[in-house]
């Protein structure tokens, strides 16, 4: 939720300075992503704890693994939709918050007499390894 985070620029009026706010609500894709692996731990969970403890019941009859296996299949589709949902969030916000973009919302770098340069780059790799 880019646009609940406010910073402060500076304007070109002295010690004057701009509240502004990023743009752009990309926290769907994060909370699908997270949602489908909190779901998926808790099955294999559960179905650890069936293994182990009502192994003779799970063989028994051929139910037991063909709904483990249509659950398991739900779960791969799951994850590779969610997982490529938080890809596309990512970089959504990697463009929200590219600092030549950022420069743009700004006043004082709006005119042309002003010359702004970003201080750093974003960090981004963290971000990146979750997608992985």
């Amino acid at each position: 939720r880019l646009h609940q985070v406010n910073f402060e620029a500076p304007t070109c009026e002295g010690k004057r300075r701009e509240t502004l706010a990023l743009i752009g609500d990309f926290s769907s894709s994060a909370e699908f992503f997270v949602t489908i692996a909190v779901f998926a731990f808790l099955y294999s969970l559960a179905a650890t704890v069936v293994y182990i403890f009502f192994q003779n019941k799970y063989r028994e009859n051929n139910r037991g693994p063909l709904i483990d296996f249509i659950v398991t299949v739900v779960f791969s589709f799951l994850w590779l939709v969610s997982s490529s949902a938080w890809a596309k969030g990512l970089s959504d916000v990697k463009v929200a918050t590219d600092p030549d973009e950022v420069l743009l919302l700004m006043s004082a770098c709006k005119q042309q007499s002003n010359k702004c340069l970003p201080v750093r780059s974003p960090v981004m790799s963290s971000l990146n390894t979750s997608v992985v």
